[in-house]
């Protein structure tokens, strides 16, 4: 346990890595027993990624770290920020451009992307995993009309999706996308002044957008599915759906055109719909199992693990949680066991008797 909020863990190798608010980056043994502990110089939002034996971290000091999984030890450090300026945020001092949406990792670069409003600019690099050292950067697509004063926003973790980085670009862009391999700006400029998306970057408020959605199609074509808002005020029932009627399109524009026209969900029946309100921060589908963390939504909350039956929302067993768990904070290893992490500062570990 620590005072800081920590971030979701990341299990490999028999380690648990879980980073925090605090700017410590921990290794913890599947024992339960703290393996090391190093540091960087700014809270850490989004959970370390580990690649080839290396763990990388992105630090609202502006920074990439790097450092050996197994024994902590810093191997580099870039700034990605374009200077060494730093603001008030909640009562903490970060980077005028933070790296607060995580890292990517994908044949030996690691990508990273660095602010946090588009008229301050936004940096976005690509980086040699191995030696630290730059290979391609784009600074220029906070700013993408020539007309007005609009461009991309550092606003959620960083994803890497059909060959492309992306995030949400909040504000006039929903998503940013760059090309893998030299970090050209995809998004096409658009002349408009007003905002259509949205434009707060919830790990700067502790109390805001701290649910997740779910939208899984298993197999068979049903559909498990769970909408909470990004504000985190309003949400559908969890819920496991038909199938799609035969000849209708699953992806795409014909899809969306399909949906739009005729009311797809007035054609999908609920096979289950959970009857408890409850409301989901974390979700580990298996073909069998939903695993799941959230709460009941009463003013106590009542903060849960569950594991749910995926044919009938029968509930398999569930376990309170002595406090809130994080956004995305559940994790599950290659024996079985399964970790959380919560935000007053514990690490759980789950496993069979």
């Amino acid at each position: 346990p620590n005072n800081a909020m920590p971030t979701a863990p990341v299990v490999a190798g028999g380690l648990v890595l879980v980073g925090d608010r605090a700017g410590v980056l921990r290794a913890i043994g599947t024992d339960g027993k703290l393996k090391w502990k190093s540091y960087v110089g700014g809270a850490i939002y989004f959970p370390p990624v580990i690649s080839n034996n290396r763990a990388y971290v992105g630090s609202a000091d502006g920074r990439v770290y790097a450092f050996e999984a197994v024994t902590g030890r810093h191997l580099w450090s870039f700034r990605v920020a374009p200077g060494q300026r730093r603001i008030s945020m909640f009562g903490k001092l970060i980077s005028t451009w933070p790296v607060a949406g995580g890292v990517v990792v994908e044949k030996g670069t690691v990508y990273a992307a660095a602010g946090i409003a588009h008229y301050d600019g936004t940096h976005v690099v690509a980086i040699d995993a191995v030696t630290g050292k730059l290979k391609w950067r784009n600074d220029s697509s906070g700013s993408l009309s020539e007309k007005v004063d609009s461009g991309i926003s550092m606003q959620g973790n960083l994803t890497i999706v059909d060959g492309e980085l992306r995030f949400l670009a909040g504000g006039i862009y929903e998503t940013a996308r760059y090309d893998l391999k030299t970090l050209k700006c995809l998004n096409t400029p658009k002349n408009q002044i007003t905002s259509q998306f949205r434009t707060a970057f919830y790990p700067y408020y502790p109390e805001y957008g701290n649910y997740v959605s779910l939208a899984h199609t298993l197999a068979d074509g049903r559909e498990l599915v769970f909408d909470a808002s990004y504000e985190g005020n309003r949400f559908t029932s969890l819920a496991l759906l038909s199938p799609l009627p035969a000849g209708v399109p699953k992806a795409g524009k014909d899809a969306a055109r399909w949906a739009s026209r005729r009311g797809w969900s007035e054609k999908r029946k609920a096979i289950w719909q959970d009857k408890e309100s409850r409301r989901f921060a974390s979700f580990v589908v298996s073909p069998e199992l939903l695993l799941a963390t959230g709460d009941m939504g009463e003013e106590n909350k009542k903060p849960f693990l569950t594991a749910i039956h995926v044919k009938d929302g029968v509930i398999a067993w569930s376990e309170n949680l002595p406090a809130q768990p994080i956004k995305g904070g559940a994790s599950i290893d290659h024996k079985g066991r399964i970790f959380v992490t919560l935000e007053d500062g514990q690490a759980l570990c789950y496993a069979k008797p």
